[in-house]
């Protein structure tokens, strides 16, 4: 994801890989952080053994325009870790995700809670993504890359033929859509998600 030469862009793999996983999310969403905790692992996995490259989009349309809304502030702090390498990002997202599920969007609207956040995560270094955080530096970057992750999730679907598609969490692979849940609205297997991949390669 990128909008802007200077804001990171959020990728995990080998960039050497062929084929290419865009994974479309917003951190308040309840079915992202449900789908990273049950099969996130499995995701990763595969990008580890080389089947893929992770390509995040990640988009604030759940803040409603709130500038200073929960979406915008992590996709700032992912911004932030990213700056570091992809394994910190790569942690931070997680992090992220995990108190989503356990503890509902309203903190993340809190800088002091994000900064908690980061200071829990291992792998994450507390000192320079505080003072990034702290200096606000990625905001404005972060209002521009959000809507521009959803824009790109609707070019997607539209590319795909299926223009009445919207929402996260989505993925594509190599331009095709993987699907990553059931028609209930919960997470697919790890077999039966890597079951799709293997079958769209």
């Amino acid at each position: 994801m990128a909008d802007g030469s200077d804001f990171p862009v959020f990728e995990y793999g080998d960039k050497a890989v062929e084929h290419v996983l865009d994974v479309y999310e917003d951190m308040r969403c309840s079915y992202c952080a449900t789908l990273e905790h049950e099969l996130g692992g499995a995701i990763t996995r595969l990008a580890d053994e080389g089947v893929y490259r992770i390509v995040y989009h990640v988009a604030n349309f759940l803040d409603r325009g709130d500038e200073h809304g929960g979406s915008t502030n992590s996709l700032a702090a992912l911004a932030a870790a990213a700056e570091q390498d992809a394994k910190q990002f790569t942690a931070l997202r997680a992090a992220i995700f995990e108190y989503r599920l356990a503890n509902g969007t309203d903190g993340l609207a809190d800088l002091d809670v994000i900064r908690g956040i980061v200071a829990r995560t291992p792998g994450v270094d507390f000192l320079a993504v505080g003072k990034t955080i702290n200096e606000d530096r990625l905001r404005l970057k972060a209002l521009e890359a959000g809507p521009a992750a959803l824009a790109s999730l609707r070019a997607a679907w539209t590319a795909a033929e299926l223009p009445g598609r919207a929402g996260t969490p989505a993925a594509f692979l190599d331009g095709r859509p993987v699907e990553v849940l059931t028609e209930a609205g919960d997470p697919l297997s790890p077999a039966e998600f890597e079951a799709n991949v293997r079958a769209a390669l």
